[in-house]
């Protein structure tokens, strides 16, 4: 028993880690980059996004793991919300954000207007994943009560 309640509060504190990164991304880089111009956001997604990319990453990786093995050692619906939500954060990740990203950092790869509809489409993506990370450190802190 104890085993398990120790693996339900690091799933909670990983999710809670990795949803203040991503309260984070979406309160404070987000503004900033919507009001750079368009070549500056690229060159800073150049520069910058691959020190986000190895802090969110690893985080992200190791809530969704926390949050497995949780759900492993403590069935419950509230564990198979907690498990669920990083692991959709990192389909969406994967599918939408990681290859923007990428685009927005490679030479040449979008124009002025390619890159704001871009930064729109992640923008909107990044709230879906917001609030998947909030929802699944919800559940978590849920199943801990």
């Amino acid at each position: 028993m104890r085993a398990a309640h120790l693996a339900v509060q690091t799933s909670a504190l990983l999710l809670g880690l990795f949803a203040g990164a991503m309260l984070l991304i979406g309160g404070a880089l987000v503004p900033f980059w919507r009001a750079l111009p368009p070549p500056e956001l690229r060159r800073w997604f150049a520069v910058h996004a691959g020190r986000v990319r190895n802090v969110m990453v690893p985080l992200g990786v190791a809530a969704m793991l926390a949050a497995l093995a949780a759900l492993f050692v403590a069935p419950g619906p509230w564990l198979v919300a907690g498990a669920a939500a990083p692991i959709a954060v990192v389909v969406i990740t994967a599918l939408v954000n990681e290859p923007a990203n990428h685009r927005f950092a490679a030479p040449d790869a979008l124009d002025d207007d390619q890159t704001r509809a871009e930064l729109e489409r992640w923008r909107r993506w990044h709230w879906l994943r917001m609030a998947l990370g909030v929802g699944g450190f919800w559940a978590a802190l849920r199943a801990l009560g």
